[in-house]
């Protein structure tokens, strides 16, 4: 990876902007961004984070505080990239997202609507706010962070799942809408990743060690990690991906492992009698 402050990575000359950057997945994306050749601007309601996580990254980063449910904090972000540096962003991450819980038989309508004003509805509005830049400069890149609970479902955190499983189509409807302007709009949809939005009350009892170790990939998948698959669709190395999803989960998806000899003494092969969750 080439150092901070580079002018010769992949993303040389090009400005981003990434909601949920001041921590997790989204200020992975934003370190990478900037050692590959970027100025981004980190949009969040964390200030605190953001702006430490600015100022550790020198002039090629920039805080600026965005309610992703706001139209005017979207536009104001966009404003704010033409003043810091010059030109409105032209790749565009959507890594800001709250998990909710809620269930089938007893659903919580708050939850439900803060899961699709944030999850949903913030992408929707910040992809709007950006294009006009982006169709201006003839070229734009979109990537929408989604979750494995969009495909496996997830019981008990009912607004979470279906908010996030919007992603997919969305991304659908925009490639085919805006793939003519130059833009592409992709999804990674994570598995278990180890961020502060899976680390708190909700997974206590959980063991994680226990939990991925029956997967595939036995462990829980690491921020940086994600980061890099959102790069590759962000590059030009993904000129020629719209409207797709991908999994990024180290085979989660796909169940714990099976053994037709049930030792049960291998992680893979013990009963889960706990509350494991297998959407973190």
């Amino acid at each position: 990876m080439l150092g901070e402050g580079s002018d010769r990575g992949r993303f040389s000359g090009r400005v981003a902007l990434v909601s949920g950057g001041a921590s997790g997945i989204g200020s992975s994306v934003v370190t990478r961004l900037v050692a590959e050749g970027a100025r981004v601007l980190i949009a969040d309601v964390a200030d605190s984070d953001g702006m430490n996580l600015a100022r550790s990254l020198g002039g090629r980063a920039h805080f600026v505080r965005v309610d992703v449910r706001n139209r005017s904090d979207w536009e104001f972000a966009v404003e704010s990239s033409q003043t810091v540096f010059g030109s409105s962003p032209t790749l565009l991450v959507h890594s800001a997202g709250v998990m909710t819980g809620g269930s089938i038989a007893d659903p919580d309508e708050d939850a439900f609507r803060l899961a699709y004003d944030v999850n949903a509805l913030g992408p929707v509005l910040g992809t709007a706010a950006c294009i006009p830049g982006m169709r201006a400069a003839a070229t734009g890149s979109v990537v929408l962070l989604s979750s494995i609970a969009s495909l496996t479902g997830a019981g008990g955190f009912v607004p979470y799942a279906m908010s996030k499983s919007v992603h997919t189509t969305y991304a659908r409807c925009a490639a085919r809408e805006l793939g003519h302007d130059g833009i592409r709009v992709n999804v990674v949809v994570p598995g278990g990743v180890e961020t502060p939005l899976n680390s708190g009350p909700a997974f206590a009892a959980l063991d994680r060690s226990a939990w991925f170790g029956r997967m595939p990939v036995p462990r829980i998948g690491q921020p940086d990690e994600i980061a890099g698959s959102i790069l590759y669709l962000l590059s030009d190395d993904a000129s020629f991906v719209t409207g797709t999803s991908l999994t990024v989960d180290g085979g989660q998806v796909h169940g714990p492992l099976a053994s037709w000899a049930q030792d049960s003494s291998h992680p893979s092969n013990r009963t889960n009698t706990n509350d494991e969750r297998d959407y973190v």
